[in-house]
């Protein structure tokens, strides 16, 4: 290794370093840049002792969404704030054309994969963090961060008796749990040293027609048993969202109807989501954001499974099959 480089892989965030700065990790695509950057600003504005290198790997950002992301990196928050930097890295969407995705999971897209790649596309790390943008922060990272991973390849939080389910699908045996793959803390050195990205494609390729959450699938059958099950702090979920709940450190929106842009009448997940959007670069969108819900209390439309539903002040009036 030239000079050159090995200051480049000290310079880098290294695996559980106290006090360094942390590597977290995204996979989304351009009609997500939103999202990703309130995730963000939600990370920034809780952690502001903390230095961080925000990773996004995608396959279509627009230069427009790129360079207001990257406005992140001068976030401020009083005189505690440290760095941040925004890095984005462009994937070959052909890697992933023949990789199933489920027509039930309507939301999810090919960058769903993408997080495979990590090991090989943060050559310099040993380290990361992985999020989807479905969550977003209220606490301390570090302590994720800094996690013992006791040998483990990867840290993630267990579906519990949901898992189990999972598990019988796709043919897992034995005690341990089955995990959620939304937020993973990767030991990207010994991922590389066991080829994990490879093992990954194989085995998607290789049970594309029995797996339900394919690239939750595959993580678990290529990690069965060596995944370290994370604390409810880094995974709290609460339909009826309170900021002020304590010791949650990132709040999970699952399911269609819990994110904060869904505008349906029952949603309480958004006030929190408009908090940061506030910090972010696309806060001039906070006036649509929040008529878009105003409006979706009278009236909301929305189509899940091929089915269509057109909803009056929560009472559904009408559903349309698609084809129908």
């Amino acid at each position: 290794m030239s000079a050159a480089m090995e200051q480049k892989r000290k310079d880098a965030p290294q695996g559980g370093e106290r006090g360094g700065r942390i590597s977290v990790s995204f996979s989304v695509s351009d009609s997500y840049a939103q999202h990703l950057a309130v995730v963000i600003a939600s990370i920034l504005y809780n952690n502001p002792g903390s230095s961080f290198v925000f990773h996004v790997l995608h396959r279509d950002f627009s230069e427009e969404n790129m360079a207001r992301v990257k406005e992140l990196e001068n976030f401020r928050r009083g005189a505690a704030c440290r760095t941040a930097s925004v890095k984005f890295h462009r994937v070959d969407a052909s890697l992933f054309d023949k990789f199933p995705i489920p027509a039930e999971l309507e939301h999810v897209t090919q960058e769903m994969y993408y997080r495979y790649l990590l090991p090989e596309v943060l050559a310099d790390e040993d380290r990361t963090i992985y999020s989807d943008v479905d969550v977003l922060c209220a606490g301390d990272l570090r302590p994720l961060w800094e996690t013992d991973l006791r040998g483990c390849i990867l840290a993630a939080v267990s579906e519990g008796e949901a898992g189990e389910y999972k598990k019988k699908l796709i043919g897992l045996e034995g005690d341990a749990p089955y995990f959620y793959s939304g937020l993973l803390v990767m030991d990207l050195a010994k991922m590389r040293e066991e080829g994990a990205a490879r093992r990954l494609f194989e085995i998607t390729a290789g049970n594309s027609q029995k797996m339900s959450w394919p690239d939750q699938d595959a993580i678990n059958l290529a990690f069965y048993g060596r995944i370290l099950m994370l604390g409810p702090e880094w995974d709290g979920i609460n339909v009826r969202y309170s900021p002020f709940r304590k010791g949650v450190a990132i709040w999970h929106f699952p399911g269609f109807t819990m994110k904060p842009w869904c505008n349906i009448w029952k949603n309480t997940t958004w006030p929190v989501y408009l908090k940061y959007l506030l910090k972010s670069p696309y806060r001039a969108n906070a006036a649509r954001f929040v008529w878009g819900h105003v409006k979706g209390f009278f009236f909301f439309k929305y189509t899940k499974k091929r089915v269509t539903r057109w909803l009056v002040c929560g009472i559904r009036v009408w559903k349309r099959k698609e084809g129908a």
